[in-house]
């Protein structure tokens, strides 16, 4: 919802990367990840050694990219997760949620402390 980010942060989104130099990361990253897969996959197969850890999900219900269903699996991987859904939240949910979201990071870190 970009009328929850502030100028300043809409701003940084739309030009982040004002020049071709400084998108060539952006450019190589998801031809990376795709030639990772083997990689991935290892890491994946060790996931239960995360089972354990404890775990705060943040979720922007908005996210066009993660949506109700990839929450599903990290809630399995991570059932004992707390699990704090943004109604109004989308992809940028630490920008568009900051303050709130900082308070709940804030508080479930001073639980395990």
């Amino acid at each position: 919802d970009k009328a929850r980010l502030t100028p300043h942060i809409h701003a940084h989104y739309l030009n982040a990367l004002p020049t071709p130099r400084s998108r060539k990361g952006s450019w190589v990253f998801p031809r990376e990840i795709i030639g990772s897969t083997p990689w991935l996959a290892q890491l994946w197969a060790q996931r239960a050694n995360l089972r354990d850890k404890r775990v705060l999900l943040a979720w922007g219900m908005k996210d066009i990219a993660f949506r109700e269903k990839e929450l599903s699996r990290w809630r399995v991987l991570f059932p004992q997760a707390a699990v704090v859904r943004y109604p109004d939240g989308g992809h940028f949910v630490q920008d568009e949620m900051g303050p709130e979201l900082g308070a709940r990071v804030a508080a479930f870190l001073a639980e395990g402390a």
